[in-house]
Protein backbone atom coordinates (compact mmCIF):
# COMPACT_ATOMS: atom_id res chain seq x y z
CA UNK A 1 0.00 0.00 0.00
CA UNK A 2 1.20 3.37 -1.04
CA UNK A 3 1.82 5.98 1.68
CA UNK A 4 -0.37 8.38 -0.55
CA UNK A 5 -3.68 5.57 -0.15
CA UNK A 6 -2.66 4.82 3.67
CA UNK A 7 -2.66 8.88 4.58
CA UNK A 8 -6.26 8.98 2.48
CA UNK A 9 -7.29 6.21 4.29
CA UNK A 10 -6.31 7.79 7.19
CA UNK A 11 -7.89 10.78 7.13
CA UNK A 12 -11.36 9.41 5.62
CA UNK A 13 -10.70 7.51 8.77
CA UNK A 14 -10.06 10.45 10.99
CA UNK A 15 -13.44 12.44 9.06
CA UNK A 16 -16.06 9.81 9.99
CA UNK A 17 -15.00 9.55 13.39
CA UNK A 18 -15.48 13.50 13.31
CA UNK A 19 -18.84 13.07 12.35
CA UNK A 20 -19.58 9.77 14.62
CA UNK A 21 -19.26 12.10 17.16
CA UNK A 22 -20.94 14.78 16.48
CA UNK A 23 -24.33 12.61 15.25
CA UNK A 24 -24.06 11.14 19.06
CA UNK A 25 -23.25 14.50 20.88
CA UNK A 26 -26.53 15.57 22.29
CA UNK A 27 -28.47 18.74 21.46
CA UNK A 28 -27.43 21.58 23.85
CA UNK A 29 -30.79 22.93 26.39
CA UNK A 30 -30.23 26.36 28.10
CA UNK A 31 -32.80 27.65 30.48
CA UNK A 32 -32.69 31.29 31.50
CA UNK A 33 -35.02 33.39 33.75
CA UNK A 34 -35.99 33.16 37.74
CA UNK A 35 -36.66 31.32 40.86
CA UNK A 36 -39.29 28.92 38.59
CA UNK A 37 -36.81 27.82 36.15
CA UNK A 38 -34.07 27.38 38.81
CA UNK A 39 -36.45 24.83 41.10
CA UNK A 40 -37.04 27.40 43.63
CA UNK A 41 -37.83 25.55 47.33
CA UNK A 42 -37.80 22.01 45.81
CA UNK A 43 -36.21 19.43 47.98
CA UNK A 44 -34.01 18.72 45.06
CA UNK A 45 -34.03 21.35 42.61
CA UNK A 46 -30.97 20.24 40.50
CA UNK A 47 -33.31 16.96 39.68
CA UNK A 48 -36.79 18.33 39.69
CA UNK A 49 -36.78 21.51 37.76
CA UNK A 50 -38.73 21.69 34.70
CA UNK A 51 -35.24 22.22 32.28
CA UNK A 52 -33.71 19.12 33.95
CA UNK A 53 -36.76 17.05 33.28
CA UNK A 54 -36.88 18.39 29.82
CA UNK A 55 -33.56 17.47 29.21
CA UNK A 56 -34.52 14.02 30.32
CA UNK A 57 -37.32 13.80 27.94
CA UNK A 58 -35.91 14.41 24.84
CA UNK A 59 -32.09 13.35 25.68
CA UNK A 60 -30.48 17.35 25.80
CA UNK A 61 -27.37 18.29 27.59
CA UNK A 62 -28.82 20.89 30.32
CA UNK A 63 -27.24 24.05 31.37
CA UNK A 64 -29.45 25.72 33.85
CA UNK A 65 -28.66 29.58 34.16
CA UNK A 66 -31.72 30.76 36.11
CA UNK A 67 -30.87 33.01 39.04
CA UNK A 68 -33.93 33.43 41.65
CA UNK A 69 -35.03 36.90 41.92
CA UNK A 70 -34.46 38.05 38.67
CA UNK A 71 -36.08 40.04 36.28
CA UNK A 72 -36.31 40.57 32.79
CA UNK A 73 -33.57 43.35 32.71
CA UNK A 74 -31.34 41.36 34.49
CA UNK A 75 -31.39 38.29 32.11
CA UNK A 76 -30.54 40.70 29.53
CA UNK A 77 -27.89 42.63 31.57
CA UNK A 78 -26.05 39.30 32.21
CA UNK A 79 -25.95 38.11 28.51
CA UNK A 80 -24.54 41.39 27.72
CA UNK A 81 -21.97 41.73 30.22
CA UNK A 82 -21.32 38.33 31.38
CA UNK A 83 -19.18 36.58 28.73
CA UNK A 84 -19.17 33.18 30.15
CA UNK A 85 -23.03 33.28 30.27
CA UNK A 86 -22.97 34.70 26.65
CA UNK A 87 -21.29 31.52 25.23
CA UNK A 88 -23.47 29.20 26.92
CA UNK A 89 -26.32 30.88 25.04
CA UNK A 90 -24.33 31.00 21.72
CA UNK A 91 -23.70 27.07 21.95
CA UNK A 92 -27.68 26.44 22.65
CA UNK A 93 -29.79 24.34 20.48
CA UNK A 94 -32.41 25.19 22.29
CA UNK A 95 -33.51 27.98 25.29
CA UNK A 96 -36.07 27.52 27.52
CA UNK A 97 -37.13 30.46 30.02
CA UNK A 98 -39.78 31.42 32.48
CA UNK A 99 -38.91 35.20 33.16
CA UNK A 100 -41.63 38.41 33.88
CA UNK A 101 -43.19 37.52 37.90
CA UNK A 102 -40.62 38.97 39.50
CA UNK A 103 -41.38 42.10 37.10
CA UNK A 104 -44.77 41.88 38.41
CA UNK A 105 -44.55 41.06 41.99
CA UNK A 106 -42.72 44.61 42.10
CA UNK A 107 -45.77 45.90 40.56
CA UNK A 108 -47.68 44.31 43.12
CA UNK A 109 -46.03 44.85 45.99
CA UNK A 110 -46.06 49.00 44.93
CA UNK A 111 -50.09 48.26 44.29
CA UNK A 112 -50.36 46.63 47.84
CA UNK A 113 -48.99 49.36 49.30
CA UNK A 114 -50.81 52.31 47.69
CA UNK A 115 -54.18 50.42 48.28
CA UNK A 116 -53.53 49.47 51.85
CA UNK A 117 -54.89 45.73 50.28
CA UNK A 118 -58.34 47.36 49.51
CA UNK A 119 -58.67 44.62 46.29
CA UNK A 120 -61.11 47.43 44.25
CA UNK A 121 -58.46 49.89 45.19
CA UNK A 122 -55.26 47.40 44.25
CA UNK A 123 -57.11 46.26 41.06
CA UNK A 124 -57.36 50.15 39.88
CA UNK A 125 -53.58 50.49 40.69
CA UNK A 126 -52.64 47.56 39.11
CA UNK A 127 -53.99 48.36 36.15
CA UNK A 128 -52.41 51.75 36.48
CA UNK A 129 -48.79 50.73 36.93
CA UNK A 130 -49.57 48.09 34.32
CA UNK A 131 -50.53 50.36 31.43
CA UNK A 132 -46.71 52.44 32.29
CA UNK A 133 -44.71 49.09 32.98
CA UNK A 134 -41.55 48.37 30.57
CA UNK A 135 -42.62 44.67 30.95
CA UNK A 136 -43.45 44.27 26.74
CA UNK A 137 -39.87 46.36 25.84
CA UNK A 138 -38.16 44.35 28.11
CA UNK A 139 -39.35 41.16 27.35
CA UNK A 140 -38.62 42.30 23.70
CA UNK A 141 -35.39 43.68 24.17
CA UNK A 142 -34.52 40.26 26.04
CA UNK A 143 -35.21 37.89 23.11
CA UNK A 144 -33.50 40.06 20.32
CA UNK A 145 -30.62 39.67 22.50
CA UNK A 146 -31.07 35.96 22.67
CA UNK A 147 -31.53 36.04 18.88
CA UNK A 148 -28.24 38.21 18.16
CA UNK A 149 -26.40 35.50 20.03
CA UNK A 150 -28.36 32.22 18.54
CA UNK A 151 -30.73 31.09 16.34
CA UNK A 152 -31.91 28.36 18.73
CA UNK A 153 -35.49 27.68 19.49
CA UNK A 154 -36.84 29.57 22.05
CA UNK A 155 -39.51 27.97 24.79
CA UNK A 156 -41.03 31.31 26.62
CA UNK A 157 -43.44 30.29 29.72
CA UNK A 158 -46.39 32.48 30.15
CA UNK A 159 -47.27 33.56 33.56
CA UNK A 160 -49.54 31.37 35.72
CA UNK A 161 -51.57 32.43 38.68
CA UNK A 162 -49.99 31.37 41.69
CA UNK A 163 -52.81 32.17 43.76
CA UNK A 164 -54.99 29.33 45.07
CA UNK A 165 -58.61 30.06 44.06
CA UNK A 166 -59.58 30.65 48.11
CA UNK A 167 -57.46 34.02 47.89
CA UNK A 168 -59.10 37.05 48.09
CA UNK A 169 -56.29 38.05 45.18
CA UNK A 170 -57.34 35.30 42.88
CA UNK A 171 -59.81 36.79 40.94
CA UNK A 172 -57.90 40.15 40.05
CA UNK A 173 -55.63 37.29 39.05
CA UNK A 174 -57.58 36.02 36.42
CA UNK A 175 -58.71 39.08 35.25
CA UNK A 176 -55.24 41.00 34.66
CA UNK A 177 -52.93 37.96 34.01
CA UNK A 178 -54.65 37.31 30.48
CA UNK A 179 -53.85 40.61 29.65
CA UNK A 180 -50.46 40.23 30.84
CA UNK A 181 -50.22 37.12 29.11
CA UNK A 182 -51.04 38.86 25.65
CA UNK A 183 -47.60 40.68 25.71
CA UNK A 184 -45.99 36.89 25.98
CA UNK A 185 -47.91 35.67 23.09
CA UNK A 186 -47.35 38.77 21.00
CA UNK A 187 -43.73 38.48 21.37
CA UNK A 188 -43.70 35.04 20.47
CA UNK A 189 -45.83 35.71 17.37
CA UNK A 190 -43.69 38.14 16.25
CA UNK A 191 -39.89 36.75 16.77
CA UNK A 192 -38.94 33.94 14.74
CA UNK A 193 -38.49 30.33 15.98
CA UNK A 194 -40.06 31.19 19.23
CA UNK A 195 -43.13 29.24 20.44
CA UNK A 196 -45.22 29.92 23.50
CA UNK A 197 -46.25 26.97 26.50
CA UNK A 198 -49.57 28.19 28.35
CA UNK A 199 -48.56 27.59 32.07
CA UNK A 200 -51.78 30.26 32.70
CA UNK A 201 -54.12 27.38 31.35
CA UNK A 202 -52.15 24.52 32.95
CA UNK A 203 -52.08 25.67 36.28
CA UNK A 204 -55.88 27.30 36.30
CA UNK A 205 -57.98 26.18 39.04
CA UNK A 206 -55.18 23.09 40.06
CA UNK A 207 -52.93 25.57 42.29
CA UNK A 208 -53.65 23.04 45.63
CA UNK A 209 -51.69 20.44 43.27
CA UNK A 210 -49.56 22.48 40.95
CA UNK A 211 -48.20 25.19 44.16
CA UNK A 212 -46.33 24.40 47.05
CA UNK A 213 -48.42 25.38 50.01
CA UNK A 214 -47.74 28.92 51.43
CA UNK A 215 -45.69 30.00 48.28
CA UNK A 216 -45.97 30.75 44.71
CA UNK A 217 -43.30 28.27 43.67
CA UNK A 218 -44.15 25.43 41.62
CA UNK A 219 -44.05 21.85 43.64
CA UNK A 220 -43.09 18.68 41.78
CA UNK A 221 -46.07 18.23 40.43
CA UNK A 222 -46.23 21.97 38.89
CA UNK A 223 -42.58 21.76 37.70
CA UNK A 224 -43.84 18.09 35.83
CA UNK A 225 -46.45 20.09 34.12
CA UNK A 226 -44.32 22.68 32.82
CA UNK A 227 -41.64 19.92 31.59
CA UNK A 228 -44.29 18.45 29.64
CA UNK A 229 -46.10 21.64 28.32
CA UNK A 230 -42.77 22.67 27.05
CA UNK A 231 -41.88 19.64 25.76
CA UNK A 232 -45.26 20.30 23.83
CA UNK A 233 -44.74 23.20 22.78
CA UNK A 234 -41.45 22.13 21.03
CA UNK A 235 -42.99 19.33 19.39
CA UNK A 236 -40.66 17.10 21.11
CA UNK A 237 -43.62 14.65 22.82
Amino acid sequence: MTKIKLAFIILISLVLSACSQEDIEPAKLVALGDSITFGANLDDSEHAAYPVLIGEEAGFDVSNLAVSGWQTGQVTAALQQDEEYREQVQEADYIAMTIGGNDLLQILGNAQTESSNDPMRMANSLLQQLSTNPLAADLKALIDEIRSLTDAKILLYNVYNPLPPSSELYDIGESLLPQINAIFTDIAESHENVVLADAFSAYQEKQADYIIAGDIHPTAEGQAVLAEIGLEALGLE
